[in-house]
């Protein structure tokens, strides 16, 4: 299996309408995994479920999604890669379907755990073939191309999510797909060319089985733990013992059998691994933002959801300008300084959001989206194109679906660790300001505060601590975005690690 997959294909009209194919493929489990966060509010009173139920509907889709997404080398290996897609897109489309005749929220677990376990494999799928399609020399810019549908997802999810459940109902939300599922389908069929199939490929049961279980068992912990006070909560201690026992596993067993889920050889190769942890980091700087910004307008400046979901609209737009305008570059500068000034970029962006306060506006939450978007969108060439130079190309599919699979974990960690930093910061700080709430500071005797905030009186301590609350939670945001910021800086020392990409002008 030491050969590609598949041949380079030469005509340039085909490579594009592929190109194009595969995008839009890639588009629509991305685009599923976000909507569910916009249409939550109004999906939990419609079907009369509590907090912690409907949020089941997240975490059925993360878990299911994770598990997904490694089995994409191994099914295009054994059934070919489009036959896989064609398979994957299928189920997918299917249970997009369902969610317009739901009516129960068991219902709603069940295709959104559907949706993402088919649709996980899809990105690495169409990654896999877009490397194996392009000669190298136009990696960089065919993998530049068609991240923008991937980013589309984050971007496009949640004010697609928000307008359609609030001019509509929120299951269009997820069955508006379907149509182009369909349409996806269709042209797979008409334009991809199959790969090699490698029939005597058997599944390694044990391995899949151990790392589905690690998977899921780390989601799990993750997800649930804050709510469950970590590991004060048997639940999360049980989860927390199987995810370390099935690692533990999965690792001796892959190291160890003739044939393993996934060949483990890809982490010797070093450009492949320090590419990966930038990739698993960027995820981190992707999907964290994405979930603390909407939070902060909702719940400290009081706006609808329709506003705040058309707010993370800059983020794309500066996504494309770091891809198409910035992009270029590559071709001129070193690729490892590239990947640097993505990272730098984007601590920028944090550096500018540490400065905002309860009245930040739509101006300074569009420039924080826009600088965080070009540089991600800066960062995404030289680091797809460094990632995948040296990795043998019978390696490539297990490269693709791993390096996928920790943007994706990565990316659940990171909203699992800001939520936990928020929530402790946030209760530190209050009760450190709620030192200063007492009848004897002369502050709250001051006549422009008097009237509205008087600790002599019930109404005047509820207001107190209402705002109390606010400045608290503040804080809390404020350190989550000083968190982001050294994770940005961290990484730099890694790049240089990298080796010399060749320049491609």
């Amino acid at each position: 299996m030491s050969d590609q997959l598949t041949e380079v294909v030469e005509s340039r009209a085909h490579r594009a309408a592929i190109l194009v194919i595969l995008a839009l493929a890639a588009a629509l489990p991305t685009i599923s995994l976000t909507v569910a966060n916009a249409v939550l509010p109004q999906m939990q009173g419609d079907l009369s479920a509590s907090l912690e139920e409907v949020s089941w509907v997240l975490t059925a889709a993360l878990v299911c999604t994770a598990i997904g997404v490694p089995t994409s080398s191994w099914f295009s290996m054994r059934f070919g890669r489009r036959r896989s897609l064609l398979v994957c897109l299928t189920m997918f489309t299917i249970a997009s379907m369902m969610f317009a005749v739901v009516s129960t929220l068991e219902e709603v677990i069940l295709w959104r755990a559907l949706q993402g376990l088919f649709g996980g494999p899809i990105p690495s799928l169409c990654m896999a073939g877009i490397l194996d399609t392009f000669p190298k020399k136009l990696h960089a810019m065919a993998l530049a191309i068609w991240s923008g549908s991937v980013m589309l997802g984050p971007i496009m999810g949640p004010p697609l999510g928000g307008f359609m459940a609030e001019v509509y109902d929120w299951r269009l939300a997820f069955a508006f797909l379907v149509p182009f599922g369909v349409l996806t389908v269709f042209l797979v069929v008409a334009a991809l060319p199959e790969t090699r199939k490698f029939p005597s490929l058997h599944l390694d049961w044990l391995g899949f089985g151990s790392l589905c279980f690690a998977v899921a068992a780390v989601q799990l912990m993750l997800d649930r733990g804050n709510r469950l006070d970590w590991f004060e909560s048997a639940e999360i201690v049980i989860w927390a013992i199987i995810a370390g026992f099935a690692i533990y596993y999965f690792t001796v067993h892959s190291l160890t059998t003739r044939q393993p889920f996934v060949d483990l050889r890809i982490f010797l190769d070093k450009n492949w691994l320090i590419g990966s942890a930038c990739m698993a980091i960027s995820g981190m700087l992707t999907f964290a933002p994405l979930m603390l910004l909407p939070n902060l307008l909702a719940q400290l400046r009081g706006l609808p959801v329709e506003v705040v979901s058309l707010m993370l609209i800059p983020r794309g737009v500066g996504y494309a300008i770091g891809v198409f305008a910035l992009g270029p570059l590559i071709r001129f500068m070193d690729g490892r300084l590239m990947l640097a000034l993505g990272f730098v970029i984007q601590a920028c962006g944090f550096w500018y959001m540490m400065n905002f306060n309860l009245t930040v506006g739509p101006m300074e939450v569009f420039w924080g989206g826009t600088i965080l978007g070009i540089g991600e969108g800066v960062m995404w060439t030289p680091m797809a194109s460094i990632t995948f130079l040296t990795l043998a190309a019978g390696l490539r599919s297990y490269g693709v679906a791993i390096f996928q699979f920790g943007r994706f974990f990565a990316s659940g960690v990171s909203i699992s660790i800001a939520v936990a930093l928020l929530t402790y910061s946030t209760q530190v700080n209050r009760a450190m300001l709620n030192e200063n709430i007492s009848p004897f500071n002369e502050a709250l005797h001051d006549p422009i505060y008097a009237s509205v905030w008087d600790p002599t009186t019930l109404q005047g301590l509820v207001r107190i601590d209402s705002e109390l609350f606010r400045q608290a939670a503040m804080i809390g945001y404020l350190n989550d975005f000083w968190a982001l910021l050294l994770l940005t800086l961290a990484v730099l020392p890694l790049i240089m690690l990298l080796d010399k990409p060749p320049r491609l002008g």
